[in-house]
């Protein structure tokens, strides 16, 4: 389970020439911030990528840095590198998938604020906090729930015990309402016991409001 604070100063990192046939830039894209010269390219604590590209600030889209913290991340060994590399561009472009986005979107140049504000938080990810609270907020069923230690992450596993109450409490609508003479049927009450992030009674207050 992740925890605030911890260390990971051994992670490993990108090399130069790594970063360069990642993002297919020329020499004149990477200033000397990071030249080979001055090792490791990227932690934490070193330059970000706004520096890498501030000579030429339109250089560096969407889909360069998708696909370069994607290899960040697999060579510090973070999970779902992939994953979490596109929700985190998705977000700081305002969208909730990376797929959502349109051509525009995925190859306009990136603003030196865009830039920094992925640094920051793909920082975050190099230290093994999850993605929902790099985030600060995860979508479960039709709700966007705000996301922060120490509150429970929902599981997928959650949105179907939810889809699956939505799923009774229809049938037995439907099943009245076939009857020739239809019965008064009680509203549902549900009582949810150690309810941490509130996702189960939220969305089912939302989806069964007369419960």
């Amino acid at each position: 389970m992740w925890k605030p604070g911890t260390d990971f100063a051994t992670m490993r990192c990108l090399t130069y020439p790594l970063l360069r046939r990642l993002l297919g830039l020329s020499p004149q894209c990477l200033p000397g911030a990071l030249s080979q010269s001055k090792g490791p390219i990227l932690s934490p604590k070193q330059s970000s990528l706004r520096q890498g590209c501030s000579a030429r600030p339109g250089c560096v889209t969407a889909t360069d840095v998708v696909n370069y913290w994607q290899k960040v991340f697999e060579t510090n060994g973070i999970p779902e590198a992939r994953e979490s590399s596109e929700y985190i561009v998705s977000f700081v472009l305002g969208a909730k998938t990376f797929q959502s986005l349109n051509s525009k979107s995925l190859h306009a140049p990136l603003t030196a604020v865009q830039q920094e504000q992925i640094q920051q938080l793909s920082n975050k990810r190099l230290e093994r906090m999850p993605v929902q609270y790099v985030l600060g907020e995860w979508d479960f069923q039709d709700l966007t729930l705000q996301m922060r230690p120490p509150v429970f992450i929902p599981r997928p596993e959650t949105e179907a015990l939810v889809s699956l109450v939505v799923e009774e409490e229809s049938r037995k609508c439907e099943t009245n309402s076939g009857l020739c003479f239809p019965v008064p049927v009680s509203h549902p009450v549900i009582l949810e016991i150690g309810c941490g992030s509130g996702a189960i009674a939220l969305s089912l207050l939302c989806k069964l409001p007369q419960a």
